[in-house]
Parts: C-alpha cells; structure tokens; sequence
C-alpha cells in the first residue's frame, strides 16, 4: 500500500483495529500482508476475502488428509478474515453480505475445535432467534455463564478469544449476535433497550441444565460494554457485569468518530443519513440509567482510546453505585495493545464475584 496515496478510510481501519485483528485471532503478518494489497477501501473485502480463500483451501486440505485439528484451526481463521473482510464494509451491500455468509459457514466448520467447543445455539427473541456460540467448560457441576455482548462492527465469533480466558476460569460462555450484530444484522436494527436482548438470553440459560443461570454475569464490549452496563441496571438476575470501553452516551463525540463508525451506525440502526444516525445515537445513552446499577460494574477502558473518549468511563462510574472504574493508562480502544492483561483482570474479578459461593 502506497501510504502518500492511502485511502484515509484504510489508514483509520490500521490505526484503530489492528492490535484488534491480531488479539482477537488474526496473525500479525496475515493483517499486514493483506493491508499491503489494499490502496482503496473500495478493495478491503476482496483482499480479505483472498485471505481467507488461503485458509479455506488449507482447511479443505487438511480435513482430506485426516488431520482435523488443522482444518478447524483453519476454518476459524479463515471465518475471521472473512468477518473482516465484510467488516464495516457497508459501500458495497451484496458483497459484504456475501463475506458475512462465508464468515459465519467457516467458522461453524471450525467451532468444534475450541477448548471447550463452541456451539452454535439459537436464542429466542420476539418472534425469531438470535444466533448464539455456547461453550461449557467440564466440571463437576453446571457452571456460572458469562452473556457476551459484541460491539457496533464486531460479532459472536471475534468474542471467542475472549471467552477463552472465561472458560479457563470455569466459566461458561454465551456470545450471541443481538439486534444490529454479525447473523441478526440482515433481520434486525440496533435494539437501544438491550436488557430486552439480556433477558431472552438468561430466559434460555435458565432452561437449561448445562449451566447454572442463578451465577450470570454479563459483559461487553465497546457498544456492547454500553448494552452490558444497560442490561445491568434493568436486569436483575445478573449477579455482576463488564462494561469493556463502552459509551455513556453514543452520540457525544459523534463529529470525532471513524466515518466507517459512523456509517456502521447508520446501516445498522436503519437510518437514512447521517444527521438520522446522529439522532439514533442519542438513545444509545445511560442517562437516568446508571443510577439503577447497584451490583458490581467492572468499567475497563483505555485512557488513550480514541473512539470512545475516556470521560465516558468516567461518568458511568460516578453515576453508578455498583462501579469500579478500571483506566489503563496506554490502553487503546477495547484495550487491545494490552490484550493479556485486561482480558486476565477482567476473568478474574468475574471468577471472583461467580465462583466465591
């Protein structure tokens, strides 16, 4: 990539994501080799499309050759680089639909392969399903479950690194698509009021007999960190929550925003133009919402992230009675150049608060 040529929208998506990519399940060389074939955002979902052709062929090969543990590593890798392929890729519809349908097919093809494996569940909403990975770890008894919460641009499959570190620690996990996310993003806009998404999700963990729904924590991250804390205040069978980089309120630095955020917004909350997506943004809010949060808030953010500016933390916490502010001094957006050590702190003080009865 010709840097003095580059697109503006390419350099956003590197500066902003990249340590996200790579802690999230994307190898460091794969990510710059790809971001070398790209000059123009108009050829991101193609060039990422081409990276996880590679994987789909390895895939195909190793589940040929009978090496099964390969192919699995294969196909996740390959469901991620279509995921970023179609990634806030919203100039072009029927190709980024197209990269979703892929995304979601090879990962599938590879979910078994997680330790414990991811399955793929549908959880009932309304009048349909949201479409959700469930990973029990085995233990002596059901374990407690964490609700997982994607972000604006992100989905059910990015959350597994994450999840790796709940799962570790005993901890069941359900990292779902809510309305505006990954699968349910074709059927359904952004849905402000997420306790409504938080509730179907524990309404269906408490029918089962895997998991012990009475330990629930929620967590989520960047907007999800947002819809985590709402579920916090309305939904009280949650015995703790994470709010991971989430906004207080969406629409306060709008003007400061990556246009592909901004975008993203906007084709996920049905709106028809900026000005309608600013306005949308504006529900997105906790005001006279955090006051409701008395059990145990875990907000965790970046004091240099530049999406969601740190004040939003900071006000969350002062709002609510429940909340322990967390500020990592160097940490970016999601905290992902300090992935390690977040994600253990974050594991560990659910651990705590799930497992100490």
């Amino acid at each position: 990539m010709d840097e003095d040529a580059a697109d503006p929208r390419v350099t956003a998506a590197a500066a902003h994501w990249g340590p996200r990519f790579v802690h999230n399940g994307t190898d460091y060389e794969d990510f710059t080799r790809t971001l070398s074939r790209i000059s123009h955002w108009e050829e991101w979902c193609r060039e990422w499309g081409r990276t996880a052709e590679d994987y789909e062929q390895l895939g195909v090969r190793a589940d040929q050759e009978g090496h099964h543990v390969t192919a699995r590593a294969a196909w996740r890798r390959a469901g991620l680089a279509w995921h970023w392929a179609k990634f806030l890729f919203v100039v072009d519809p029927a190709q980024q639909r197209a990269a979703h349908d892929r995304a979601v097919a090879a990962y599938a093809r590879g979910a078994a392969g997680l330790d414990p494996p991811a399955t793929r569940v549908l959880v009932p909403y309304d009048a349909g399903t949201l479409p959700a990975y469930l990973r029990v770890p085995r233990t002596t008894a059901p374990p407690p479950v964490v609700v997982m919460a994607p972000g604006l641009d992100s989905v059910k499959e990015e959350l597994q690194a994450t999840a790796d570190y709940f799962c570790a620690r005993g901890l069941a996990t359900l990292a779902l698509d809510g309305p505006g996310q990954g699968e349910s993003e074709y059927v359904l806009a952004i849905e402000p009021a997420w306790e409504r998404v938080a509730g179907a999700a524990l309404d269906f963990l408490s029918a089962r007999a895997d998991v012990d729904a009475s330990r629930a924590a929620m967590f989520g991250v960047s907007l999800g960190g947002h819809y985590a804390a709402r579920a916090m205040a309305f939904e009280q069978r949650f015995a703790a929550g994470v709010d991971l980089a989430g906004p207080y309120r969406f629409d306060l630095d709008w003007d400061d925003l990556p246009v592909l955020t901004r975008e993203a917004l906007r084709h996920r909350s049905r709106s028809a133009d900026d000005a309608a997506a600013r306005a949308f943004a504006a529900r997105l809010s906790l005001e006279g919402v955090a006051p409701r949060i008395v059990k145990p808030l875990l907000v965790v953010h970046g004091a240099q992230d530049r999406i969601v500016s740190p004040r939003h933390a900071e006000r969350i916490a002062a709002e609510s009675e429940g909340a322990q502010l967390v500020m990592i001094a160097d940490g970016n957006h999601g905290v992902t150049n300090r992935a390690f050590e977040t994600r253990a702190l974050i594991a560990d003080w659910l651990a705590d608060r799930l497992t100490s009865s």
